[in-house]
């Protein structure tokens, strides 16, 4: 798939439609965020003022590293992420662990009220017999 780099806005070819950023902007990208984590690992608490003074890091991109689990908030920090399915305070990601194993639980198991079965039907117009299908 061939998409426009959403920084540069240059084509790139993105075959598994995972990339928002061609392949120069996502190393520059991952160059600032290095820069990032290791002030933050030196300055625990800044403020996202002070990142965005620092190295032009939008709020935006603060939020979009903490919802992709790219960095984690400290306890005392003063910025606040919700879980997106329940609203409780989190640290990194989309949303708490009490709901990623409520969501993993709904995945693997049928909705409420409905009762799946394996069945076999067998057309009535059909003869009994199986066959193997040629290749």
């Amino acid at each position: 798939m061939v998409k426009a780099c959403l920084n540069c806005k240059r084509l790139f070819d993105d075959y598994f439609d995972t990339n928002t950023l061609c392949e120069s902007c996502r190393k520059e990208e991952e160059s600032l965020l290095r820069k990032v984590k290791d002030y933050l690992w030196d300055n625990p608490g800044t403020t996202e003022k002070k990142l965005n003074e620092l190295f032009g890091v939008s709020k935006e991109q603060v939020k979009m590293w903490l919802r992709q689990g790219r960095l984690e908030l400290t306890p005392d920090s003063k910025i606040k992420l919700t879980c997106l399915r329940c609203g409780s305070m989190i640290k990194t990601g989309k949303y708490c662990k009490e709901c990623i194993v409520a969501l993993k639980e709904g995945f693997n198991s049928p909705p409420q009220g409905t009762l799946v079965q394996d069945t076999m039907v067998m057309d009535k117009n059909a003869s009994n017999k199986m066959r193997f299908i040629d290749k």
